[in-house]
């Protein structure tokens, strides 16, 4: 059976989980997790957690979902030792900083991956597993068919989300909330502007009305779909809503607790149930419902439109705490050598016993009865036991109650040790002696270049006349296409009469099905003539490994590379360069330059991702029948989100049908040239999809010249209409 996983944001919400039959439930200490606003659990709050839920036979696991900045390497190991003191039973990671010191300095800590880590194949699912992964989150995105797939074929335990709020974009993916207002996602302090209304443009013509909740997923509830996820083996079920109180965490808890008990059960008796627990789920925070991920079929129907807030009225009430107990039994008796002596064992046979010095005489007046004895034991008071039944070896002795008070209490704290020290907390994985997914001929160091990300052969020309060192191509395409052969060829062609490289771009999101689609183009790249290839997502290795493509290869800045530890982790992998995060500062990077044997690339003047979703706005706007129904909504469109500002958000849509949302302000680094030279970064990207060639010319030629000495610029004011990223303004 699966894992019914629930959250907890405190104590309180610890103790209704494992009341309403929580199995496992995730939570945050305070500091080094997602929900950085929550309560959270302080030190001592999080050891109680722990105590109670291991004697309730409940996992603990912690969330320590975050990109770390290296300045916080110290801590974290620190914290994770303490983590592993506490035994909890897993840790959820986005990082891989924190999986590489986990394995060193707490071995037997299992590593989960979080859906910050954006998992969406099984490629995914086996490079965590070469890592030492035991269990992995997959992305919210994913239909029932490529979950099935997975859990057929992956070793390390499946998780899924079945319930509550979801991220438009896939989680880990998300720029907005950091470009915005400095709000990081990544690292807990999401300001959520998915939640703020906007209006959908293709080009100044209004598309949608009156501004509306177009980024706002309603909630989602699985209970429709929970027999059929556990038909396909997932192993966890995992419900969202560790900033959500008592009354939530227990209604929801208790309805899919209901369901999973329900599984075994008469096909009548499962529909009974199912309709119990949609009421139940129905008296619950919600944004309205849908499963449509899980359906495979998004459209309007999918998004909450109005105001996305709780539809559910405030009803009150305190929460009861933890009302289930574990049964014991309690025997009263005399030692050889008389003295009084209370044993108590539970149904999994854990015995305590506690003796006093005391020797009970026959009374004279008051004997202890059976019935006394048990009144006596069954005051357990904030104990994890409740008194089943009770006996004593004779009626007829006089017995104190203050005696029978002291023995209860050393037996029941006796007994919690017993209980505690026979669990058995899950077993870690191994990270297997070779994690080297890429074996390619190292390569000499090149000089610094520009590199132009390009998806058309005119932007790719123009490039390359204007002295781009380096061409990147394919992977997502901001026009609907996949590169054909032909385009791979006359790519490589223009490339190769220039003297200059082109590599291979692979996506940031892949499913199982669209697993073939990558291979093809790669190989048609490889036929063509590349000289590396970036990996847009950690699937891209097992995937490289498989088809034997020894190429030289950068972890892409979809990877989240935010310290040197992250940087190590990819090197390991058989990364020859690494593309860093557009959330660091430029002294960060520079830190991190310092500590890697390998050339540095980041992201310095185009339009970055602010968000990737699978909810495709054309689609849901302008089709009746919604994605994949659509017969190419987006095409020829120049589609953009309006905010509450004014400022247009451009949307694209990729060869899969996902939209890619960009910033509504280029990022230039242009006059910061020298600072990002003084960094030694060894290459400066722009970003040139979806833009026109003459643009790409431009921008190319300016960098060159700076970058080669040939033009040096004056810093004048700020350019409101560009942004400087977070170069010079780090991260919440």
């Amino acid at each position: 059976m699966a894992e019914l996983l629930a959250p907890a944001g405190s104590l309180d919400t610890v103790r209704a989980a494992i009341d309403a039959g929580a199995d496992a439930i995730y939570l945050g200490g305070k500091g080094f997790n997602a929900r950085k606003f929550a309560h959270n659990l302080s030190d001592e709050e999080m050891a109680q957690a722990v105590r109670i839920a291991h004697l309730m036979g409940v996992k603990i696991y912690v969330t320590v979902n975050i990109l770390v900045a290296d300045t916080e390497l110290s801590d974290l190991t620190a914290y994770l030792k303490k983590l592993d003191d506490l035994s909890v039973d897993g840790i959820i990671v986005q990082d891989l900083a924190v999986a590489e010191i986990a394995r060193r300095v707490v071995p037997k800590l299992p590593l989960h991956g979080s859906t910050q880590m954006t998992v969406s194949d099984l490629n995914g699912v086996r490079f965590l597993e070469r890592l030492g992964f035991t269990q992995v989150v997959l992305a919210r995105e994913l239909p029932l068919s490529e979950i099935r797939y997975i859990c057929a074929h992956a070793h390390a335990a499946i998780e899924v989300f079945i319930h509550g709020a979801s991220c438009m974009a896939y989680s880990g993916q998300c720029l907005m909330s950091s470009f915005i207002g400095g709000r990081s996602g990544n690292r807990g302090a999401c300001a959520q502007p998915c939640r703020l209304p906007y209006q959908l443009y293709d080009g100044d013509d209004l598309l949608t009305g009156e501004a509306s909740y177009i980024l706002s997923l309603k909630d989602l509830n699985s209970s429709s779909k929970i027999y059929e996820l556990l038909s396909a083996g997932v192993s966890s079920l995992k419900i969202e809503g560790r900033m959500k109180g008592c009354g939530y965490v227990r209604t929801v808890v208790g309805a899919y607790r209901s369901l999973l008990d329900s599984w075994h059960q008469p096909a009548t008796e499962q529909k009974h149930c199912l309709r119990e627990a949609e009421e139940q789920l129905k008296q619950s925070f919600n944004r309205t419902y849908q499963a449509d991920f899980l359906k495979d079929h998004l459209g309007r129907h999918t998004i909450t439109a109005g105001i996305p807030g709780n539809r559910v009225p405030n009803t009150g009430g305190g929460d009861p705490g933890l009302t289930r107990h574990i049964p014991v039994y309690g025997h009263v008796d005399c030692t050889d050598q008389g003295n009084l002596r209370l044993t108590l064992w539970d149904e999994d046979g854990h015995t305590a016993e506690a003796v006093s010095s005391f020797q009970p005489e026959r009374a004279t007046r008051r004997p202890a009865t059976r019935d006394w004895v048990k009144g006596q034991l069954e005051r357990l008071g904030d104990t994890c036991f409740t008194l089943a039944d009770a006996s004593v070896w004779n009626e007829s002795h006089m017995i104190p109650a203050s005696i029978l008070n002291e023995l209860r209490r050393q037996a029941a704290d006796r007994l919690e040790e017993d209980i505690l020290s026979g669990y058995d907390r899950p077993s870690a994985g191994r990270a297997e002696t070779d994690t080297t997914f890429v074996r390619a001929a190292s390569i000499a160091d090149t000089a610094p270049c520009i590199t132009v990300r390009c998806d058309s052969p005119a932007q790719a020309e123009a490039a390359l006349r204007a002295g781009a060192g380096r061409i990147i191509y394919g992977g997502e395409t901001y026009d609907h296409h996949f590169v054909t052969a032909e385009e791979w060829k006359r790519v490589s062609a223009l490339t190769a009469s220039y003297g200059r490289e082109l590599w291979a771009a692979t996506p940031r999101v892949l499913w199982p099905r669209q697993v073939a689609a990558v291979r093809t183009e790669l190989r048609l790249a490889v036929e063509a003539g590349i000289s590396g290839i970036y990996a847009g997502n950690m699937g891209i290795f097992p995937l490289l490994e498989s088809e034997g493509l020894s190429f030289p290869c950068s972890a892409d800045w979809s990877l989240n590379i935010f310290n040197n530890q992250s940087a190590q982790a990819y090197i390991h992998v058989g990364c020859s360069e690494l593309t860093l995060s557009p959330e660091l500062t430029l002294r960060q990077i520079g830190r991190i330059i310092r500590q890697v044997p390998v050339s540095i690339e980041v992201l310095a003047e185009g339009r970055l991702e602010m968000m990737i979703t699978e909810f495709c706005q054309a689609a849901a706007c302008l089709s009746k029948e919604g994605k994949g129904h659509c017969n190419g909504a987006c095409s020829g469109r120049h589609l953009s989100l309006e905010d509450r500002h004014g400022m247009h958000f451009p949307v694209v849509t990729d060869p899969f049908c996902r939209n890619h949302i960009l910033n509504n302000r280029d990022l230039d680094m242009a006059p910061y040239y020298k600072d990002l030279r003084a960094a030694h970064i060894s290459r400066l990207r722009i970003e040139g999809r979806g833009r026109s060639a003459d643009w790409v010319s431009v921008q190319t030629a300016r960098y060159v010249r700076l970058w080669e000495g040939r033009e040096t610029m004056l810093l004048g004011k700020e350019d409101q209409h560009v942004t400087r990223g977070h170069f010079f303004h780090g991260i919440i």
